[in-house]
């Protein structure tokens, strides 16, 4: 699919916007490969129809389209913790067919712009432990370790949070 009927853009789903049964069947395919590899499961195992409907009207869904195919895909929503408001992303996903073209770059780009059109000075992101082709992903992209996370039911760290600063 490479060539010049291959130029993915990255766009923000509106009111019109109706593949999301294609984000989620893109979300399983490109979460199917941590399974046995983390622990506990991502929670993309379970997510539904209904679920991505919900993620998307409650924050943003971001898609990575390419000759009318859904082949990426983030959700953001604004958040505040104790320093201050940010853009938190999560179900981040290229179809594992397209990696290594500067894809998920790209979507953390718009990432970054959605943010600063919104006022906020920071991106974060939650990753498991155990993916590190990610932590390398998100650190190449100017994201910073900036904490753990123990789900509950685990004496162990099970994530870490990547932040971002865009100031």
């Amino acid at each position: 699919m490479d060539g010049p009927e291959f130029q993915p853009i990255v766009a923000i789903a509106g009111g019109g916007f109706d593949q999301h049964a294609a984000v989620l069947d893109l979300l399983r395919a490109s979460f199917a490969e941590q399974e046995g590899r983390i622990d506990p499961p991502s929670s993309v195992t379970s997510l539904t129809l209904d679920g991505v409907l919900r993620d998307a009207s409650e924050g943003d869904l971001l898609t990575v389209e390419a000759a009318e195919e859904i082949i990426g895909c983030a959700f953001t929503s604004a958040r505040e913790n104790d320093q201050g408001r940010y853009l938190y992303a999560y179900h981040i996903a290229i179809a594992p067919q397209h990696r290594r073209r500067g894809l998920a770059t790209q979507l953390f780009e718009t990432i970054d712009m959605l943010a600063r059109a919104r006022g906020l000075e920071r991106v974060m992101l939650m990753c498991r432990i155990e993916l590190k082709e990610n932590h390398a992903l998100f650190e190449a992209n100017g994201f910073s370790r900036s904490g753990v996370f123990t789900h509950d039911g685990f004496n162990r760290p099970t994530s870490l949070q990547f932040t971002k600063s865009l100031v």
